[in-house]
């Protein structure tokens, strides 16, 4: 028997005691937020406020505070801890900082000071914190079921409380130590606290929790239909109104997201309702009361000021007594629906100032009352400030109109996309859990709580427009509660990517900004990952006459309508690249877990950018380094101002972005190790050995010499330098040709160079794009081919892959040098040229045109440099770092020896100079097989 010691660091010793406080710190919040009301109205007995004063603070308020911010702290402590901030990265979470930087925005844009801003804030946000403590606590199933049986004879407390004010009158009331008898004296219950709509608010979410329970329960219990019957009788004796219409518009969601049992949720809306009725049948004061009610409605949108037409007061007649007149008594306005004359008052306020509203803590909630007993004297408010018709309280008894004049129309829609980003995750689980197939592979969480979380949320929206209950002392930690339970059991953490089935295909996505068809080591890394059997998916620029997506080879290619530009002007590229990276980025936003890694390629460094929502999903993001923009520009442009310095520091911050970074040699690597602390893997631009394949050195006939030149058509390339050292050679070697395959803004100037020349029957020019799979028949009988580059930034850091392709067709090369060149290919195994220009390239191209045995031992010599360079090789050092970045396949430990291929360590430069350095590449393991079988794909046409 092995003993395995597993190290415990530090920061994990103090994972369980940070638990073991969040899970008091929140229980003890929740008995606080049950209890407040009676302990500041019975205990301390604190008068309610009134006009123009404000309720002392209470050691229960201040209690409730501290627990809230002590809970702030814990959770942060606990996602340090544990190291799970990434999971923070959901669309809920964005939306959060969205509402928050609007409250901030709208107090700033009314002069509200910062710590009145904060209050506000705090108020509005407190739930939060409470949904963010059990997402960090995450607790299992059978821990949430100990804490609602411990909640729930304090739940059982306040509703028989209700049942027995209702049933038993103001003995009831008295026994718990209450003395206001304003709620006794319309019968209705007020349970353990100040008001019956708290206690409703409490019943409204305890019933639709059982209602989500019964509704997924294979069998009924009796037990849980008569807590349901008493909850419905607790409910009805509060007669809070706004909580019976809540309670059926969120069992009516439940309904939706359960979907399979009806029945139980309809009969829940049956108890309601039934209950509800039978306060109406036994007493006629209740009945009075509803009517007060409806006619209040009536009048307050009928008759707004309180007289109906003809029913206004006189004016007073003048009076020229000395003693005075005796005034006519006025009659006083009729009842109207106070939040009905609120929301006219706010409609007219919201027009004036409809984005941002009057600022945060400046309108009637309980911020703003305690700032200012008097806020609705502010003259922004109308000439008489904000009427409250008689009816003093803290707050305006509407949430929504509240927020909407605080914070404007930004503020609203931004809590309710808020509240909405935190429904739709549970939405998306509960559809998986009717999907048989997909509840196999989903984690096993109670399904009762999506529908509740759901609901309840449903009914805290319907709830708000009737009541402060979102920002008041009791519902959002009770509804957040909720909500966080939900989460932390049912919703997977944003961090920790797609559970994936043994064997499953891995998704990938590519984003290049060129044309799929003409980048070659695009090509490769795409269909050898395809070829195993995985789903890859290739954002490119658009070609002409292609279709919007298209399968090529086994993959899927997206051409975004951006078309690729070649030429001279700065400001061009940058348009070009800019469209681009907001095209593919709006692409791959709408997508967020669409993929299990993404493979951004250069160039620009910042199209790595456009995996943004990616990256936040936890998804790992790839950024392959062909070329590194600023050395491209740097020889292709003179501005080496503000715009190099710009494009360097986006190179800085892509590799900063990335969470690993691919490039195509180790000086190209030594660069960027340069630029950044991201682990670099080294994967060759060798040839494909599908299109070009290994042979030997064929001799020409001695009446044809060809040279060649396929790739990009540049002034940089120096093809100006080979048609004239061709001209030149032509004198000696009349049968001299050259062939030109590619594109490029060069293109044009070549071909005029070339009529200057007069060799228009010595030089084939490309008409249009070539195909890559045209290539390799038409190098078929090249005697040599020439790399004739000029030096610049960008081409000294080059390993150019038609370099190797001649090297692997056995075809002498003729390359201008640079220190990557020279890494791995010998003097003896292809004819330098330095520089190239037209004489050294001419010396060059006379000497193997005239010596056939020298050209067939430089060939041969090259033909074993790439046995070592192939793309077989390259291909299982690609896959390795695939797997290994998507958790695919075990990373072999640093100091382990591994068998299998690995990128060999560069020739030295001639064989008298020192040997290179070794390789930091790494190793190659056998990939995981897939279920998809695989297959060999045939190359696909590439523009060059």
């Amino acid at each position: 028997m092995n003993d395995t010691t597993r190290t415990v660091s530090p920061r994990d010793r103090w994972v369980r005691p940070v638990d073991l406080a969040l899970w008091v710190l929140l229980a003890a919040l929740l008995l606080l937020v049950l209890s407040e009301a009676w302990l500041n109205g019975v205990l301390l007995e604190t008068p309610s406020a009134t006009y123009g004063t404000v309720p002392p603070t209470t050691w229960p308020r201040v209690l409730k505070n501290a627990l809230y911010l002590a809970l702030l702290a814990t959770t942060a402590l606990k996602f340090t801890l544990s190291r799970r901030w990434r999971s923070l990265l959901t669309g809920a979470d964005a939306a959060l900082v969205v509402l928050a930087v609007v409250l901030v925005l709208a107090g700033l844009a009314s002069d509200s000071p910062l710590p009145l801003i904060a209050k506000g804030m705090f108020v509005y946000l407190r739930g939060a914190i409470v949904f963010y403590a059990w997402r960090a606590l995450r607790p299992s199933p059978a821990a949430v079921r100990r804490l609602l049986l411990a909640l729930t004879p304090v739940v059982a407390v306040h509703v028989l409380a209700a049942i027995a004010q209702f049933a038993f009158g103001w003995p009831a009331y008295s026994m718990l130590g209450w003395t206001d008898t304003t709620w006794f004296s319309i019968n209705r219950a007020q349970g353990v606290f100040r008001h019956p709509n708290d206690v409703g608010h409490l019943i409204a979410l305890a019933l639709l929790g059982l209602a989500a329970y019964l509704a997924v329960r294979p069998r009924r219990r009796l037990l849980l239909w008569g807590a349901v019957l008493v909850l419905g009788l607790a409910l009805a004796a509060s007669q809070s109104r706004e909580s019976m219409l809540a309670v059926m518009a969120g069992l009516v969601v439940v309904g939706l997201v359960n979907r399979v049992r009806i029945a139980p949720v309809a009969g829940v809306a049956f108890v309601v309702v039934a209950t509800a009725a039978l306060p109406l049948l036994v007493t006629p004061s209740n009945r009075a009361e509803w009517n007060r009610r409806f006619a209040g409605v009536v009048n307050a949108v009928e008759a707004p000021s309180g007289y109906r037409e003809g029913e206004q007061p006189a004016p007073a007649p003048s009076c020229d007594k000395p003693e005075g007149c005796e005034a006519e008594p006025v009659p006083p306005p009729a009842e109207r629906e106070i939040r009905i004359l609120y929301a006219r008052q706010a409609a007219k306020l919201w027009v004036h100032r409809p984005l941002l509203g009057y600022g945060t803590g400046q309108f009637g909630g309980y911020v703003a009352y305690q700032n200012n007993p008097h806020w609705n004297e502010d003259p922004r408010f109308g000439p008489g400030g904000f009427n409250l018709h008689g009816f003093y309280t803290e707050t305006v008894d509407s949430f929504w109109i509240h927020l909407g004049v605080e914070t404007g129309a930004l503020g609203a829609l931004a809590y309710l996309a808020w509240l909405y980003l935190l429904c739709r995750p549970l939405l998306r689980q509960a559809r998986r859990r009717r999907d048989p197939a997909a509840a196999r592979q989903a984690r096993r969480a109670p399904p009762a709580v999506y529908a509740w979380a759901a609901g309840s949320v449903a009914a805290g929206v319907l709830i708000a427009f009737l009541a402060i209950a979102l920002e008041d002392p009791l519902f959002p930690a009770l509804l957040f509660t909720v909500l966080g339970i939900a989460w932390a059991l049912g919703v997977p953490e944003a961090g920790r990517g797609r559970t994936r089935a043994p064997g499953e295909p891995l998704r990938i996505g590519m984003v290049i900004i060129s044309e799929y068809e003409a980048n070659a080591r695009v090509r490769r890394e795409a269909e050898a990952l395809a070829a195993r059997g995985d789903d890859v998916t290739v954002l490119a620029l658009d070609r002409p006459g292609a279709p919007r997506v298209e399968m090529i080879d086994g993959v899927r290619v997206v051409h975004l309508r951006v078309r690729k530009y070649r030429g001279d002007s700065t400001l061009a590229y940058v348009q070009l690249y800019g469209a681009f990276i907001i095209a593919a980025t709006w692409w791959l936003v709408r997508r967020p877990r669409a993929f299990d890694l993404v493979h951004a390629h250069t160039m620009p460094e910042a199209v790595v950018f456009t995996a943004v929502a990616q990256k936040l999903a936890g998804v790992p993001v790839l950024l392959d380094v062909h070329d590194l923009t600023y050395q491209l520009f740097a020889s292709k442009f003179r501005d080496r101002g503000l715009i190099m310095r710009g494009i360097k520091l986006s190179t800085r911050a892509a590799l900063a972005f990335a969470d690993e970074v691919l490039t195509v040699h180790e000086p190209y690597a030594d660069t960027v190790r340069g630029l950044t602390s991201r682990r670099i893997t080294i994967v060759l631009n060798s040839a494909d050995e599908r299109l070009f394949p290994p042979r030997a050195y064929r001799t020409p006939p001695p009446d044809q010499v060809v040279f060649s030149y396929h790739g990009l058509i540049a002034p940089r390339h120096g093809l100006d330098n080979l048609v004239e050292a061709l001209a030149a050679l032509r004198q000696d070697v009349p049968t001299a040709r050259l062939q030109i395959l590619g594109s490029g803004d060069g293109l044009t100037p070549l071909r005029a160079r070339v009529a200057d020349l007069g060799l228009h029957d010595a030089v084939t020019l490309p008409d249009g794009v070539v195909p890559i799979t045209a290539v390799p028949p038409a190098l078929e009988h090249v005697t040599c081919g020439v790399v004739p580059s000029r030096l610049d930034p960008w081409t000294n850091e080059v390993l150019p892959t038609k370099l190797l392709e001649y090297a692997s067709l056995g075809i002498p090369v003729i390359t201008f040098r640079n220190h990557v060149i020279a890494r791995y290919f010998p003097d003896d195994a292809v004819t330098y040229v330095d520089p190239a220009t037209p004489e050294t390239l001419l010396a060059a191209m006379r000497l193997l045109a005239t010596d056939p045995a020298l050209a067939a031992t430089r060939a041969t010599r090259a033909s074993a440099v790439m046995a070592d360079l192939c793309w077989s090789s390259q291909r299982q050092v690609f896959l390795t770092l695939i797997d290994r970045m998507t958790g695919n396949a075990p990373a072999a430990a640093p100091d382990a020896p591994t068998t299998g291929a690995q990128i060999p360590s560069p020739r030295p430069a001639s064989p008298s100079g020192p040997a290179s350095e070794p390789s930091t590449s790494e190793p190659t393991l056998v990939p995981a097989q897939r279920t998809r079988p695989t297959h060999d794909p045939a190359p696909a046409s590439e523009n060059l």
